[in-house]
């Protein structure tokens, strides 16, 4: 007896498209988990640095499906925040520098695990 597998068919041309990438939780985890030790050491006040995690992890689930140019990203998602002249966008803007600083430190110092 020969087993032979069933043919297939292909699939419908809405099917065969790209589907937008999700979030990868662990890229975001990987990128979030130095930048939460980091400010520990930086902001004493738990509440402030809480909400800037909070906003940072936002912004980096954000920018995985973001599809933009990576130069203006972080405009766009203070823009598609809709907060602007409030003190919430004060608190984004606050968060979002404090990650662009943690992001210049690491671009400048070299990796000391090699």
């Amino acid at each position: 007896m020969i087993v032979r597998p069933a043919p297939v068919r292909p699939a419908p041309p809405a099917a065969r498209r790209p589907a937008a990438r999700p979030p990868a939780t662990a890229d975001v985890a990987a990128v979030l988990g130095p930048f939460v030790a980091w400010l520990a050491s930086r902001e004493p006040y738990d509440g402030l640095r809480r909400r800037q995690v909070r906003v940072v992890e936002r912004y980096l689930r954000w920018a995985v499906a973001d599809r933009g140019d990576p130069r203006t990203r972080r405009e766009r998602f203070e823009s598609e925040l809709d907060v602007g002249g409030t003190a919430e966008a004060q608190a984004v803007a606050s968060a979002l520098d404090r990650f662009a600083e943690h992001r210049r430190i690491l671009a400048i110092v070299p990796d000391l695990d090699d």
